[in-house]
């Protein structure tokens, strides 16, 4: 049985968390994927800090390499690049040289897709734009999803994921009610909808070279991308020229709508009740039926309007309990209402552990952990980690020797000239 996308060359120049979440899904679902990177600038996917100050390996940062070690080849350890480029291969090569630039363009030939989220300034310095590359393979498909798209007066800012959320307008409708905007944590959301936004652009784009022959360009941005998950409050200002406020957990449309405390440290439910017989049977386990007939409760209109109080019985009767039985006690009178997870339930959890939801994966520098599975299940092609993400430059010889023919003297000359290698130069930037 083939994989879904076996037989698909994918060249990926995929950054930050955007990036590897696009590799990860083309990846598992059976495309070769090839990084390209360079052993003369930092791959901000595989780390950010050449020399981690001891207070960063303490804290978050530093738990993100394996044992907390930063040291030597610090940058095939690190968590962000080990689970999103699994299934995927790594060659190094120094674009800006003329013999790097030459392999890179017989790769390009010998590919269907060419894909990256670099800032705008950095393709056209490479020169390895669409123009440039279709030149080489007119059948290819290259999506550009940087932060914000390649046209209009902000095609050259740099974009992160705090403040593309930003100029998008997540930030500013996400907070807590009565908050302003410096309380509103970054989420980095743009990141993966535009991932999967672009998986399915290029598995389209794919479908219509079948067709039509032709590649073609894909132009996204990641802004544009994340404003489609902003849909009820940009429609809302579009239809009513309403300016929808800051929510904090509860819903426009459906109260209680929010997140209570439970019993013991930092434990928490979240409920949605959408109708009135949701909102009796939340009632009923609470030992409440009479609030139901409440008028401040009646329907869910009231409700909306009588929140505060709502919120403050409910509250008062669920942090005297369990989440997790809590969970299942509200889910079997058919009342929407989940545990709020820590990371270490998800690994715990009978449900993630009954569907198989993590699988164990072996990397040569960081170890044995477990990871998350493919994201779907194919009946007829099922997909599973084929090998774990790749050390630095892993298949230089396995793509430049077996796939583009490259002699054992070349190959000597280009690891001598430092246009590959395994590991960074002295002070790569």
């Amino acid at each position: 049985m083939t994989l879904p996308l076996e037989g698909i060359r994918v060249l990926s120049q995929g950054l930050v968390w955007a990036g590897p979440f696009l590799t990860l899904i083309l990846g598992d679902l059976g495309a070769e994927v090839i990084e390209v990177e360079s052993i003369h600038h930092l791959n901000p996917t595989r780390t950010n800090y050449r020399n981690m100050p001891p207070a960063f390996v303490r804290g978050p940062r530093g738990a993100l390499y394996a044992n907390r070690n930063p040291e030597g080849n610090f940058w095939d350890r690190y968590a962000v690049f080990n689970y999103g480029k699994r299934n995927c291969k790594s060659v190094t090569l120094n674009l800006l040289d003329p013999k790097g630039r030459d392999l890179f363009l017989r790769l390009v030939e010998q590919s269907d897709v060419f894909l990256e989220n670099n800032a705008a300034h950095v393709v056209e310095k490479l020169r390895i734009d669409y123009p440039d590359l279709s030149a080489v393979n007119p059948r290819l498909v290259m999506l550009r999803f940087n932060g914000f798209g390649l046209s209009g007066p902000y095609k050259y800012f740099k974009g992160f994921g705090a403040n593309v959320e930003a100029v998008a307008g997540h930030t500013a409708i996400r907070g807590y009610r009565d908050a302003d905007p410096s309380m509103t944590s970054p989420i980095y959301h743009a990141d993966p909808t535009a991932a999967a936004q672009g998986a399915f652009a290029i598995m389209t784009a794919l479908n219509h070279r079948v067709h039509s022959g032709q590649g073609q360009l894909i132009d996204m941005s990641q802004a544009e991308s994340v404003l489609n998950h902003l849909i009820h409050a940009f429609m809302d200002y579009s239809m009513n020229q309403r300016v929808q406020p800051h929510w904090g957990n509860r819903s426009p449309s459906m109260a209680p709508h929010g997140v209570f405390p439970c019993r013991g440290e930092d434990r928490w439910i979240a409920i949605a009740v959408r109708t009135d017989e949701a909102f009796y049977q939340l009632c009923r386990v609470m030992g409440r039926a009479e609030l139901a007939e409440d008028d401040r409760f009646n329907d869910v209109v009231s409700r909306f309007h009588h929140q505060d109080e709502l919120e403050a019985i409910i509250g008062a009767w669920t942090q005297g309990e369990d989440d997790k039985l809590l969970m299942v006690r509200l889910q079997e009178a058919g009342v929407p209402a989940a545990a709020v997870m820590h990371p270490q339930d998800i690994h715990a959890d009978p449900h993630l552990q009954a569907r198989e939801f993590l699988t164990t994966i072996t990397h040569p520098a960081a170890g044995t952990h477990p990871y998350p599975r493919p994201m779907a299940r194919f009946s007829r092609t099922p997909l599973e980690v084929r090998m774990p993400a790749p050390t630095l430059g892993q298949h230089n010889a396995a793509v430049l020797k077996g796939l583009l023919g490259v002699s054992d003297a070349d190959y000597q000359d280009l690891l001598d000239c430092q246009i590959i290698g395994d590991t960074y130069v002295e002070n790569p930037i």
